[in-house]
């Protein structure tokens, strides 16, 4: 089916969008409020870690809950739930509240462990096997989208309204993306498959894992280059530092976006029926150059296409990781799978933050890159090398194992 004419993932995509600016636009709030009464870069850390810690422990209980329930209910379930986040910014503002905007932190990461499970697990179920590809770039293009727009216009809102005025924006846009989940139709499960898996656990994810040398190489691909990830903020900092130009923070920014966002429209084409497995670990030995080129960090030209090479690379990486995840494993285990996935993201992130910091002080910027670009570069030979250990093809145009014998 045509990814135009689907109505519930245009729909999905749609309030995404708007969903995702408005998250944006609640973090740069809360940045500005944390700024007024927090002096100490330590303990904000500390207090945004504290939201994601909520979805990291609740996490098991929402992949198991997601294979197992209407999909469409988790996620206005979870969509309402957000839309509390902003409201209790409200009382925090007014009352100099850290613990109030802690509250708001921790319903905004719990919403999110069962909110974005549900929408990855929820993508096969709509879209064809030969659209599975082209759907998850778009869904990258439109978090990609959501963020670069998110960002500008909490920034123009920040600086032209009061703070609690900005929160109502988020509210809106959660209220947006609830109502446009009662218009979705997500297939569900038949009656005798869901009461087969009530007997199903959680850490049953972990032998399917296991059991499949493409999911094992998508995963330390995929958390490889989240490493990097984590510290991306700190790491456009500096280089704005180093170069004693704080607009070149916007450019990172804008060329990074743009670059994910151009390859995005031409990935599926790109990408062919190659196999996916391989194709995703000879990316890392683009991740390593583009790694190389962001050593540089004197040079503005340099780092720029630096930055660009990386966002062209994310574009082609990510979709056809998040395919082979959901073309390797069965429909009922995806839940819990991208839970799972999601939890040791979210560790890896907060670990990814003090690693990066470490390391910037101890051996500086340029060191750093180089460390990452040789980690990078390592995991690029591990993973072909174990690829062809355990043969695994997985392509776009191929039907899972599990679709045949279905």
């Amino acid at each position: 089916m045509n990814l135009l004419r689907n109505r519930t993932f245009l729909l999905l995509m749609i309030g995404e969008s708007i969903a995702g600016a408005g998250l944006w636009i609640f973090i740069i709030g809360n940045l500005q409020f944390m700024q007024h009464i927090v002096p100490s870069d330590t303990v904000k850390g500390l207090i945004l870690m504290a939201g994601l810690m909520a979805g990291v422990l609740l996490s098991p209980k929402a992949g198991t809950l997601i294979d197992r329930s209407d999909k469409k209910k988790i996620l206005f379930a979870s969509s309402v739930v957000r839309c509390a986040s902003p409201l209790l910014m409200i009382p925090a503002i007014e009352h100099q509240s850290i613990f109030i905007m802690i509250c708001a932190l921790v319903i905004q990461q719990a919403s999110n462990a069962f909110y974005l499970p549900a929408v990855q697990s929820s993508l096969p179920a709509i879209l064809g096997p030969a659209e599975l590809l082209r759907g998850n770039s778009v869904y990258l293009n439109v978090t990609t989208l959501s963020r670069i727009g998110g960002t500008a216009l909490g920034g123009v809102l920040v600086a032209s309204l009061a703070l609690d005025q900005l929160y109502w924006f988020t509210f809106a846009s959660n209220v947006f993306l609830a109502v446009a989940t009662l218009w979705m139709t997500i297939p569900r499960q038949t009656e005798a498959k869901a009461r087969s898996y009530q007997a199903m656990r959680f850490s049953e994810v972990f032998s399917l894992i296991k059991r499949e040398p493409a999911v094992i190489i998508g995963l330390g691909n995929t958390y490889i280059i989240t490493l990097l990830l984590g510290g991306f903020n700190l790491l456009v900092l500096k280089y704005s530092e180093i170069q004693h130009a704080p607009e070149l923070m916007g450019w990172i920014y804008t060329v990074e976006g743009t670059s994910i966002l151009i390859a995005g429209l031409v990935s599926k084409q790109l990408i062919g029926n190659r196999n996916l497995v391989t194709f995703s670990s000879m990316l890392l030995f683009v991740f390593a150059l583009s790694q190389f080129l962001l050593s540089f960090a004197a040079s503005r030209w340099f780092v720029l296409a630096g930055f660009a090479l990386f966002g062209l690379t994310v574009a082609f990486f990510f979709p056809s990781v998040t395919t082979i995840f959901q073309k390797r494993l069965p429909g009922d285990t995806h839940g819990r799978f991208f839970a799972v996935k999601g939890m040791i993201e979210r560790v890896l992130i907060q670990v990814s933050v003090v690693f990066t910091g470490a390391c910037l002080d101890l051996i500086g910027l340029n060191g750093f890159m180089w460390v990452m670009c040789g980690a990078t570069f390592f995991m690029g030979v591990f993973s072909l090398v174990y690829g062809k250990r355990h043969p695994v093809d997985v392509r776009q145009h191929q039907l899972s194992e599990h679709e045949r014998s279905a």
